[in-house]
């Protein structure tokens, strides 16, 4: 069966579930334009007389065997467990504490998925259709936006540190299921041909301050920055701009929800706020408000796990937090110098993950004229904080 076959039996099943059966089915493909590299992703709506129409959105695996060999990254399986399982936990959590509604993680509705390898498809709510949007990945993101975005993110981790507090026996077993070597397959290798393309583009008076750096870092296995130094939490593991959907109301108030939970881990709760903040801010942005957003997310998360029964000074003091962004914050500027040219690469520009050709390595993006602004900018900031 085609892919498009494959996902109508779905959403046929998914229908009749939802009292839509027998209805007409609309799929309509569309692209992020660079956003997204892993799905096909189709806009679905069921139409049936008597009824509101139903409107969905489904994503269709598009990475090739070939590419998914060079990688221990589960993908698809890491988010459809979220969605099946994982949620259901977190969301019990925040029933049995009675966490008002307005303080709960918000999420989008889940209808159903297919879990057969290279075939897999997830079905979900459309949020496009009630007025939520992407924002630009091309903009540096505003405080309104980052301070939402990260209010989600402290519930999120939060949840998973009251999971560990009230069932740690669940939450050893889940670390197991969610760890994922990060020295599998030529990864480090694909780090490091992006890396020197970054290198390339940085102004000649910083680059040997970043080059020292570098082959410093170089002495330490990539996943060392993930290692748990105080608190374990689970992770958002791809927590960008390109990730998240806003919705802006009339009366001004901004509502986000988190998507894309493809890349789960075990680690250090910084690492989410170092990979947000330095894939998507600008040097303006950061000088204004960095230090106003990371106590911003310690004091949500104490907010947080206040409501789900957990203490946050004896579970993870702005002592301990502190002390986690000064060991990770240069993961900062690795990150950065990686998904910098990848979120800001052009929609013909994007690499193909679909054909058994395409590989891993397409993901060194030759960085574009905003993306080497936003490079330099990232060596210059942490030049001024003494990293390099």
């Amino acid at each position: 069966m085609s892919d498009v076959e494959l996902l109508r039996d779905l959403v046929e099943t998914v229908a009749s579930e939802q009292g839509y059966k027998d209805c007409r089915i609309h799929l309509k493909p569309f692209s992020t334009g660079g956003a997204n590299y892993t799905s096909q992703l189709y806009y679905v709506t069921l139409l049936l007389e008597g009824k509101d129409d139903l409107n969905l959105f489904a994503k269709v695996a598009c990475v090739s065997e070939h590419v998914r060999k060079q990688t221990s990254f589960k993908i698809y399986d890491t988010e459809m467990y979220f969605y099946t399982d994982l949620l259901k936990r977190y969301q019990e959590l925040e029933e049995k504490h009675k966490v008002p509604e307005e303080h709960r993680l918000a999420t989008v509705k889940f209808y159903g998925c297919k879990k057969e390898y290279l075939k897999e498809i997830l079905i979900l709510e459309n949020l496009s259709s009630k007025g939520y949007e992407s924002y630009d990945r091309f903009k540096t993101f505003d405080w309104e936006y980052a301070s939402k975005a990260v209010t989600e993110l402290a519930k999120l981790h939060a949840l998973s540190i009251a999971l560990n507090k009230q069932s740690p026996e669940e939450f050893k077993s889940l670390s197991k299921r969610l760890k994922y070597d990060m020295k599998a397959g030529n990864l480090k290798t694909i780090i490091e041909n992006v890396i020197s393309m970054a290198l390339a583009e940085i102004k000649e008076e910083n680059r040997e301050k970043l080059e020292v750096f570098i082959k410093k870092s170089q002495e330490y296995e990539f996943d060392y920055f993930y290692k748990v130094q105080h608190q374990p939490v689970i992770m958002h593991g791809d927590f960008r701009a390109s990730n998240i959907m806003h919705r802006l109301h009339e009366d001004g108030h901004l509502e986000v929800v988190l998507l894309d939970y493809q890349m789960l881990n075990i680690s250090n709760p910084a690492i989410d706020l170092m990979y947000f903040i330095f894939s998507g801010s600008d040097q303006e942005f950061r000088r204004q408000h960095y230090s106003q957003l990371l106590d911003h997310y310690h004091t949500e998360l104490s907010n947080a796990l206040t409501r789900l029964g957990v203490d946050v000074d004896t579970t993870y003091s702005k002592e301990n937090f502190e002390a986690d962004l000064k060991e990770v914050q240069p993961y900062g500027l690795l990150v950065g110098m990686m998904m910098v040219p990848m979120v800001t690469v052009l929609a013909e520009d994007a690499p193909d993950m679909s054909t058994a050709s395409g590989d891993l390595a397409n993901f060194a993006i030759p960085p574009n004229q905003l993306a080497i602004t936003r490079l330099n900018e990232l060596v210059e900031d942490f030049i001024k904080w003494g990293v390099l």
